[in-house]
This record gives C-alpha cells, structure tokens and sequence, in this order.
C-alpha cells in the first residue's frame, strides 16, 4: 500500500533521538524524589556558588586564595567521610529495617570520623610553622579544621534523612543553609573580614545540621544494638578498601590545587577557584543524581542482580549527560564572557582554564557508572588498584608541569588521574567479573 502524502500543513515528525531526550527529561522532571533532590542539590550549590563569587569580587587575591586553600583543604578531607561513613552507609543500609538496626553504630563511627578528621588538620595547621611554611598557609589549615565538624555533621545527617526517603526535609535544611551562608558573607565582604567568612559556613552548616536532626523521625531503639566493635569488623574490608581508594582519588582530585598553592601561592588557587566556581551547576546536577540514584542501584543490585545494577547505573548516566552537557558546551562557548562580566578582568582570560573544566567533567560522565559499580559490588579493593596508578599519574604531572603551566599543570594532573582511573574500573570489570564472585 502507497502511504498517504503527509499535508504541508502537518509539523515534521522530530528525530528519533530528540524525542529521546524530551522523554529523558520528563521522566527526570516527573519523580519527585529526583526533582526534590535537584531542587536541594540547586539551593546548596547556588548558595556556594554566589558566596564564593562574592568572596572573589570583594577580597583580594590573597586573601581569596587563602579561604579557598581552606575550601579545598576541606573538600579533601571530605572525601574521607565519604569513603569512610557516607558510602557504607548508602549501601549496607538500603535493604528496609538496617538503618534502624545500626543506627547507634553508624552515629558513632561518623563522630569518630569527623573529630579525627577535624584533629588531623589542625596538627598540619600547629606543624606547618616549624616547617617555615608561610603564615597564610596555617590559617588556612586552622579554618579547614573548623569547617570540618559542622560539615561532616550537616551531610550525614542529610544522608539520613535521604535513607528515609525525607527529601523534602533535606530542602528545608538547604533552604537554611543558604539563608545563613550569603547574610554571613554579606557582611565579611562589607567589614572585609576573613573571619567572618569562616563563620558564616560554620554557621550555616551547623544550623542546616541541626535541622536535619530536628526533622528526622525517631527510630525505634534496636533490640540488640550492635557491638561498635563487630560492626567496624563486618565493614572493616569494605570501609578499610573503600578509605583507601578515596585516599588515592585525592591525590589526583583535590590534592592538584593544594600542590599549586604550595608551589605557587595562594594567587594561582584563587585563580583555580573562582574558575571552579562556574562549574557549580555540574556538581549540583551530578550530586542530586548519586543523592538518589545510588541508593536505587543497592537496591537493584539486591532485587535484580548485575541485570538490575547495569540498568540502573546505564539510567544514571544518560541522566547525568542530559543534564550537565549543554551547560559545559555553553561554558566553553560563552564562558569567558560570563567570567569577565562577573569578575571583569581581575582574573585574566579564563578561556583555557574553563575549557580544562569541561574536559574533567566529560571524564568523569564515563568514570562515575564504573566506579560506582565497584563499591556497589563491594570491591573498592579493585577500585583500589587503578586509583592508586591514577593517583601517581596525577601528581607526577602535578609536580612536573606545575612549574611550567601553572594552573594549567594542575588541571592536566586532575584530568588525566581521572581518565586513568575510569581506564582501570573498566579493564577490572572486564578481567575480574566480581559479580560472578560469590
């Protein structure tokens, strides 16, 4: 049979492949778990984003540079919790009933976590003088320090509340945590004073912290709440690998910049983040997708096996692409437009730092699924494996070519550890097939 000739008046039917992407982003827009995390993913990083650009406008260089080796300095440590307490958290209390089981246990090992890590920089803060270590440097390590405890404290227990399935508590708590993040830092950039600034984040991480445990349900108390000691010896395989793979993704994900600033000062770190600063939307978009997306792939995995793990990992990086790269191709096309308007020319052509940014964050599109399936796997022990050659790779370049480039020698080190790294999840699943494993 001819078809009928289709009227000139009736729309071309879209491509195939268009109407794949409207209907990824309905669905992305039609679960509500999903769009309430977006919503508390965009509060945060916005109220991050316009703190640090004011920080940037209305101090000087140094003085900015020594609050983001602070930022930094955290973001490091940050990675310890998460390896350490937020990981095993999400995974080994997804199935119903072992949130409330473990609960003493879980609350324990974060304090325990978070104090030594709050310990930990304020030791290199009290050494660093008697290493001739510049004096900008100390106190930057000393803000680190008192960073830690609020925000170690706000993001397990907005991981709680997210176990719970309680989003919409987690927006109020990020509803706080900006009002009291930009009132503060209005005022340290109209005093000019650094102090202020640390405070406003200790501040509002703490009251957002607060609210999180003022809005979560009680549990009812364990029958028999474990032993802190057995419980860290059934995770200790877990968190001791898992610990130890983060340790590594440091040193070629947060250790570059703090390498700038030793070698550099803090001029070029400014640089670094104010830069950093603009790629705030693609950490709030990839942040909200693990916030629920993880958890969903435990449960996956424990329902449906790698069939179910595979889908569900294959969903969440369709979601992270649509999401985040039409911004990375408006940040490299207009980008240096959008810099100098906020910034004007305080911090020079930004073109090919931004376009190093982009880079890193389509490496990581292909890196996240792979890792993730690692630790859902519960084999950090072979993500272990390649981050630590990431890990070499990225700061031998770091040390190398920081000398030379600058800025740009950091970021070669940040990308290429990166790439490395998802290299090395993918040739581990491919030869060692954990899931096989019984």
């Amino acid at each position: 049979m001819i078809p009928a000739p289709r009227s000139r008046h009736a729309p071309a039917p879209r491509p195939a492949s268009s109407r794949g992407i409207a209907a990824l982003f309905v669905r992305i827009a039609a679960d509500r778990v999903r769009l309430l995390s977006l919503v508390e993913q965009g509060m945060i990083s916005g109220a991050n984003f316009l703190a640090l650009l004011l920080l940037a406008r209305g101090f000087d260089a140094a003085t900015f540079g020594t609050f983001s080796f602070a930022w930094l300095s955290l973001l490091f440590v940050v990675n310890i919790q998460r390896s350490a307490v937020v990981v095993p958290f999400v995974i080994h209390t997804a199935e119903p009933g072992v949130l409330a089981a473990e609960a003493p246990a879980w609350r324990r090992l974060s304090l325990w976590t978070t104090g030594l890590s709050a310990l930990g920089l304020a030791t290199i803060a009290g050494a660093l003088p008697a290493f001739g270590a510049p004096a900008w440097m100390s106190t930057a390590f000393v803000m680190a320090a008192l960073f830690v405890v609020p925000s170690f404290t706000y993001e397990f227990r907005r991981r709680w509340l997210i176990q719970l399935d309680r989003f919409g508590a987690t927006v109020a708590a990020a509803g706080l945590y900006t009002v009291l993040y930009v009132a503060g830092v209005l005022a340290a950039v109209q005093t000019h004073r650094l102090e202020l600034a640390a405070a406003a984040f200790i501040a509002a991480s703490g009251g957002a912290a607060l609210l999180c445990a003022a809005l979560a349900p009680r549990l009812p108390p364990p029958a028999q709440p474990p032993a802190f000691g057995t419980f860290l010896r059934n995770l200790a395989h877990f968190i001791g690998w898992s610990v130890a793979s983060n340790l590594a993704y440091n040193g070629y994900g947060h250790l570059p910049p703090l390498i700038l600033g030793a070698l550099a000062g803090p001029g070029p770190v400014a640089l670094f983040q104010a830069m950093r600063n603009f790629t705030q939307p693609l950490s709030t978009a990839a942040t909200a997708v693990d916030n629920f997306d993880k958890p969903r792939a435990a449960r996956a995995l424990a329902a449906e096996g790698v069939a179910g793990l595979r889908r569900a990992l294959s969903h969440t990086a369709l979601a992270m692409a649509a999401m985040t790269l039409p911004y990375v191709v408006m940040l490299i096309l207009a980008g240096d437009w959008l810099v100098n308007l906020v910034y004007g020319q305080r911090y020079g052509d930004p073109t090919a730092t931004l376009a190093w940014f982009g880079a890193v964050h389509v490496t990581v599109l292909f890196v996240y699924p792979l890792e993730t399936a690692l630790f859902l796997l519960r084999r950090p022990d072979l993500l272990f494996r390649g981050r630590i050659a990431s890990a070499l790779v990225g700061i031998g370049l770091c040390l190398a070519l920081v000398p030379v480039w600058g800025l740009g020698g950091a970021m070669a080190g940040i990308a290429a550890g990166i790439a490395v790294s998802g290299l090395a999840a993918l040739f581990l699943l491919v030869r060692e097939k954990p899931w096989t494993n019984p």
